[in-house]
């Protein structure tokens, strides 16, 4: 009985959302058409308590949180179900840089909190920062 109870308080853990595939919403272009600071992303998420569209989805530049997006928000705009525990989220991330330099490095990632307080991995994507004309 002692070796079964490690096994069965760990299969008892979960895990919290899953964010896969952080990525540009169209592929020749990430920018905002507007404002070169706005990317369009879009992220796979997998949660099986089903409680993703109750939590919500931090936007996070160079490691610090920047934004924080209701997923209910992004559930009902994206017309995607109450409760689904699979499916793809499109999102805007305006990036607050303290400065801004030709070439900069800039590191983005998101992190999701589902309605169980749960918090998810943290995907990222690395961008160069190019100012004026390509």
């Amino acid at each position: 009985m002692k070796c079964l109870l490690p096994l069965l308080l760990c299969a008892a853990c979960g895990g919290g959302p899953h964010l896969s595939s952080l990525r540009c919403r169209d592929a020749k272009a990430c920018q905002g058409v507007e404002n070169p600071l706005e990317l369009l992303l879009a992220v796979d998420f997998d949660d099986s308590s089903g409680t993703l569209d109750k939590g919500t989805l931090n936007l996070r530049v160079d490691g610090q949180t920047q934004q924080q997006l209701s997923m209910a928000g992004l559930f009902a705009a994206q017309q995607i179900a109450a409760g689904t525990q699979k499916g793809s989220l499109q999102f805007a991330n305006d990036m607050l840089l303290e400065q801004m330099t030709q070439g900069q490095k800039v590191h983005v990632s998101v992190k999701a909190v589902n309605g169980q307080g749960d918090d998810s991995n943290e995907p990222n994507l690395d961008f160069a920062l190019h100012l004026g004309a390509p």
